[in-house]
C-alpha cells in the first residue's frame, strides 16, 4: 500500500520568508483599517499582489521572486511589474540607503514600505525622511470681502 494513511490532512504550505533583519515589509503609518474594496482601483493583477502584500507582516520579504514563489498565478516578471505599478500608484515606496555594516563597511540597501491607502510623492517623502507622516492641512474657508 503506497499511501498508509490518505485521509490525512494535506500538509500545510511553507509559511512566506522574513528577508533579513532590518529589511521586508515595512507598514506605512496612519492607514484606514482593512476594507474589502481597498484596492478596486488597480488592475486585478496588482489589486491581488496588493491585498497579498498586505497582509503580510512586517519583515516579510516582498521581492518579485519571493512573491512569485508563493503566487502560483504570477511569475516573476509580472510581479515586478506590479510592483513598480504599485509604487506608481502610491502604496508602495522603495528607497535606496547607504548605511554602514557590522564590519565597518557600507552597503547599499533597499528599504520597501507599504500603504494599503495610496499617497502622494510629497507624503512619502516626509514618511521616509522623518518617519512621521505630515499632518493634515485644515481647510480654512476664505475671508469674506469687505462690504
Amino acid at each position: 500500500m503506497a499511501d498508509a494513511d490518505s485521509s490525512a490532512a494535506p500538509r500545510a504550505t511553507h509559511p512566506h520568508p522574513s528577508a533579513a533583519r532590518g529589511y521586508g515589509k515595512r507598514t506605512a503609518p496612519d492607514q484606514a483599517p482593512r476594507r474589502r474594496g481597498d484596492f478596486a482601483h488597480l488592475r486585478a493583477r496588482e489589486a491581488s499582489i496588493a491585498a497579498f502584500i498586505d497582509r503580510l507582516p512586517d519583515g516579510a520579504a516582498m521581492d518579485a521572486k519571493t512573491l512569485a514563489a508563493h503566487l502560483a498565478d504570477y511569475g516573476q516578471a509580472a510581479c515586478r511589474t506590479a510592483l513598480r505599478r504599485l509604487s506608481e500608484a502610491g502604496h508602495l515606496r522603495r528607497v535606496t540607503e547607504r548605511i554602514k555594516g557590522d564590519g565597518g563597511s557600507w552597503h547599499w540597501v533597499t528599504r520597501t514600505y507599504f500603504s494599503r491607502t495610496a499617497r502622494g510623492d510629497a507624503w512619502w517623502e516626509a514618511v521616509v525622511t522623518s518617519g512621521v507622516p505630515p499632518q493634515p492641512v485644515e481647510e480654512r474657508p476664505a475671508p469674506r470681502p469687505p462690504r
